[in-house]
């Protein structure tokens, strides 16, 4: 008994350190999110009073781009958060019932992975359109 308590503790731990940095990177990501926000909002504000209508119009297709991308990004790390967490439950269930199957668990811990690296490449596709909404607002871009 004492060594499933001792690989539930270390489980659990491992789980404490996972879900942490998806906790960090939802952080990130609500800050990337919070500002292009803002921004649209200020180019739509822009766009209503300045005779720049063109370079405003593109610099706010490509900041509601970043946004939606950034949502994918949040859909996909809140889905790897959940399958984590299937994942750590069927674990502990595992110890102490045997009625799941290793192989469900694998499962969920590959689409945990899956998710957490699909959202990150929406984070680096968030950095490049983030680049190009900068250089059509310094006019380097047409």
């Amino acid at each position: 008994m004492l060594s499933k308590l001792d690989g539930i503790v270390e489980l659990i731990t491992s789980s404490l350190v996972l879900f942490s940095s998806i906790g960090i990177f939802v952080l990130t990501l609500n800050a990337r999110y919070t500002h292009a926000i803002g921004r649209v909002r200020d180019i739509y504000t822009e766009l209503k009073t300045s005779n720049e209508a063109e370079k405003l119009e593109k610099e706010l297709n490509a900041m509601v781009y970043r946004c939606q991308v950034l949502k994918w990004s949040f859909g996909l790390l809140l889905c790897s958060a959940i399958s984590s967490g299937v994942f750590m439950l069927g674990s502990i269930t595992l110890r102490f019932t045997d009625q799941i199957s290793t192989e469900i668990l694998i499962l969920f811990v590959v689409f945990s992975v899956l998710f957490i690296f699909s959202s990150m490449v929406c984070l680096f596709i968030d950095v490049l359109a983030s680049l190009r909404a900068t250089m059509i607002h310094i006019e380097r871009a047409k």
